[in-house]
């Protein structure tokens, strides 16, 4: 048998990097064994921090990022961002933002005017695709829910933030599901999976391979049911086949300045929103916060725009 030091060299070659050593492991399982012994001294009802394990974490942050959230004043959260704490249908809190769209603009009252007509009138390219996916019953604007959200990074991380967009009253309302640290997690998708439960139809951008695939995991982690029966409009799809050959790709970004006619001027970089958002849980400072929110907001609007902009169908 050969050198154990030999071998150990080429699984580091296989793995293209060196292996997790034992005695780097050693430190993370003595963390957890600590924690579980001060809940079983203290009782359940201790307040134990969330046990949070180093893939969860970021591993590392966007220079730029870095410095211009030690720059910035520091934000308190409560005073920066207007919401409320709700209790969750499977139990614990998470904060939720409240916003309606007819109060941002002309514009933006304009398009919830648009998405009104556009399901009512029977002749209508909009209410003829939705028939088309929820079948033959009627689908009034209150039947529609718009989904965007936002998490710490890919491959199953925690998600902080999923907001939805529907119709109330007498417009477009967004309500932001917002986890104000790690274990809010389960009461942000609790929230959202009792707002979907009375809709008909969801619609989303790349939702169907990523935003509820994504949220079907986090539910399963955080023992939360997962029940969506409505159908599913993806407007990447949608997207894709109607402005493919006019446009030099059918990101967000590009189809809402190109399609809707709405670029973005010093909104916060998705790549970034993951770092932001540990940074925020680390320090408290809100000050990327309300952007993320801001950005999230914008994400939704741009759906329901997008949505009523698309050629008739064929």
């Amino acid at each position: 048998m050969g050198d154990p030091r030999d071998f150990r060299k080429r699984l580091d070659a296989l793995n293209r990097k060196p292996l997790l050593r034992p005695e780097k492991s050693r430190g993370e399982v003595d963390d957890v064994r600590r924690r579980v012994r001060k809940l079983r001294r203290h009782g359940p009802q201790a307040a134990v921090e969330p046990i949070l394990y180093r893939r969860d974490l970021p591993r590392g942050e966007p220079r730029a990022q870095r410095e211009r959230v030690r720059s910035g004043r520091h934000v308190v959260f409560e005073d920066a961002v207007a919401g409320t704490e709700v209790r969750a249908p499977n139990g614990g809190s998470a904060f939720v933002v409240v916003a309606r769209v007819a109060d941002y603009g002309e514009k933006w009252a304009a398009l919830c005017g648009a998405f009104r007509d556009g399901l009512r009138d029977e002749d209508s390219g909009v209410r003829r695709r939705v028939s088309a996916l929820c079948g033959t019953e009627p689908v009034a604007p209150g039947d529609v829910i718009f989904m965007d959200l936002e998490s710490t990074g890919l491959a199953g991380t925690s998600l902080f933030l999923i907001g939805v967009m529907d119709w109330e009253g007498d417009g477009l309302v967004v309500r932001q599901y917002f986890a104000r640290d790690y274990s809010e997690e389960s009461a942000v998708i609790s929230l959202f999976l009792d707002r979907v439960a009375r809709k008909k139809l969801l619609v989303s951008f790349n939702g169907k391979s990523f935003d509820l695939p994504y949220v079907r995991v986090r539910a399963a982690t955080n023992r939360v049911p997962f029940r969506v029966a409505a159908a599913h409009l993806d407007l990447l799809h949608e997207c894709r086949r109607a402005w493919r050959h006019v446009l030099p790709d059918c990101r967000l970004a590009t189809l809402e300045s190109r399609i809707c006619g709405r670029p973005r001027h010093s909104d916060i970089p998705g790549c970034e929103i993951p770092a932001a958002y540990h940074a925020f849980v680390r320090t408290g400072n809100a000050v990327e916060i309300v952007e993320i929110l801001e950005h999230n907001m914008r994400d939704l609007v741009t759906l329901a725009d997008l949505m009523m902009r698309l050629p008739e169908a064929t």
